[in-house]
C-alpha cells in the first residue's frame, strides 16, 4: 500500500493521523477510526482520507477502504488519484480481481510522476499472476535496482517475497522456499504480521508442489496464527479453507476401499 505525501496544511491533522496509526498498530480499531474521522473532517485535501484507506486496507476492511478511496477519483489532484489507483490495485489484487488490479495499476503508473520501486513491484506481481515470469523478473530487478539494493542483498521483505515466487517458477520450488523464508524473516523484523502470514502461505503452496504435506500444513497453521494476531480476518478464513482442503485431500489419499 502507498501512503500520501504529507499535506502540511494542519499540524493538528498530522497529530491526529499519527495518533490514529499508533492506535491501529496497537489494534485499537475503534480509537483509530475515531481519530481518522476527526482528521478527515478537518482536512479538505485527500491526504487524511488516503491515510485512513491505507489503514483500513491493512486490516483487510477492503470494502470500507474502497468507499474511502473512491471519492478522490472524482477530484483533480493527479498525484492523489495516482496514489489511490495504486492502492485500489493492491486491494483488487488481494481479493483476486486481477484484471481490475492491472487496470488500476496501469492508470497509477501513468499518473504518478515519481513512480518508484513500489509501483514496479506491483507491476511485477501483476505479471507474475498472469504467468509472465520473465516480465515479472525484469520488473522486479528494476524495482530492486531503484530501491538502491542489489539482487543478493535485498532489504525489503515484499521485494524478497516476490523474488522467491519468481525463482520458484524460473529456477526451482526449493530455491523459492529459501528466498520466501528470507522474506519471512524480514517481515518478522519489521513486525509485519500480514507479510509473515503471506510468506507462510506461499511456502505452504511450494511445499505442496514438492509433496511435503506435513510442512505444507505446518506453514498453513502458522500463517493462521500470524493473520489472527494481525486481525486480518479475510486471510484467516482463506488459510483455514486451505487447511480444510489439505485435510480432505489427505483423508481421501489414506482411504482404502478394500477395508469395507
Amino acid at each position: 500500500m502507498k501512503k500520501p505525501e504529507p499535506s502540511g496544511d494542519s499540524e493538528r491533522v498530522s497529530e491526529l493521523i499519527i495518533d490514529a496509526e499508533r492506535s491501529s498498530k496497537n489494534r485499537d480499531w475503534k480509537g483509530a477510526d475515531e481519530l481518522f474521522h476527526q482528521a478527515i473532517l478537518l482536512d479538505t485535501s485527500p491526504a487524511s482520507r488516503i491515510a485512513y484507506g491505507v489503514c483500513l486496507s491493512h486490516q483487510e476492511r477492503y470494502f470500507e477502504a474502497i468507499s474511502i478511496f473512491t471519492p478522490i477519483l472524482d477530484g483533480d489532484n493527479r498525484q492523489a488519484i495516482g496514489v489511490v489507483c495504486h492502492n485500489l490495485a493492491a486491494i483488487y489484487r488481494e481479493v483476486g480481481d486481477l484484471d481490475l488490479a492491472r487496470r488500476f495499476q496501469w492508470r497509477a503508473t501513468l499518473l504518478l510522476e515519481d513512480a518508484g520501486p513500489e509501483e514496479l513491484l506491483a507491476m511485477a506481481n501483476d505479471a507474475l499472476a498472469n504467468e509472465s515470469y520473465q516480465t515479472s523478473e525484469s520488473l522486479l530487478m528494476a524495482a530492486i535496482e531503484m530501491s538502491g539494493d542489489v539482487a543478493d542483498e535485498v532489504r525489503d521483505g515484499d521485494l524478497i517475497a516476490t523474488l522467491g515466487l519468481v525463482q520458484s517458477e524460473l529456477t526451482s520450488p526449493q530455491e523459492g522456499i529459501m528466498t520466501l523464508f528470507s522474506a519471512y524473516r524480514r517481515h518478522q523484523q519489521s513486525r509485519d504480521l500480514r507479510g509473515m502470514g503471506n510468506d507462510l502461505l506461499n511456502m505452504s503452496a511450494l511445499f505442496g508442489r514438492l509433496q511435503r504435506q506435513r510442512a505444507e500444513r505446518a506453514c498453513l497453521k502458522r500463517a493462521i496464527r500470524c493473520f489472527e494476531k494481525a486481525s486480518a480476518m479475510c486471510s484467516v478464513k482463506r488459510a483455514n479453507d486451505l487447511v480444510d482442503r489439505h485435510d480432505r485431500i489427505q483423508f481421501f489419499r489414506q482411504f482404502d476401499g478394500r477395508r469395507n
